[in-house]
């Protein structure tokens, strides 16, 4: 069985989303982190469901995507431990923010 990792910048991500959305309807604010978060642990069962990104990204190492619109969960397979490294919304630049 696979284990659940984040990352503090994915949780940071999260938190943003949340408080975004939360501006305008706090229901669905709940909804979508309960979404991305259901998405998450499917993950679990099925760590390879995602797509490979690295060549369209430049980036190093397998990363991988799905999608819960209009965010992209970028995540990596390590041995046993599913990695989740950022939720980006799916307009920005996401390359760059790998960089940091």
């Amino acid at each position: 069985m696979y284990k659940l990792h984040y990352l503090q910048k994915a949780l940071d991500d999260m938190d943003e989303i949340h408080f975004y959305i939360k501006q305008d309807n706090e229901p669905a604010a709940n909804k979508m982190l309960g979404k991305i978060i259901n998405s998450m642990e499917g993950l679990l069962t099925f760590p390879f469901i995602g797509s490979v990104v690295n060549d369209k990204l430049r980036i190093k190492g397998e990363y991988r995507t799905i999608i819960v619109s209009p965010y992209i969960i970028f995540y990596r397979v390590l041995k046993k431990e599913v990695v989740i490294y950022r939720v980006l919304h799916s307009k920005r630049y996401h390359a760059a923010l790998f960089e940091q």
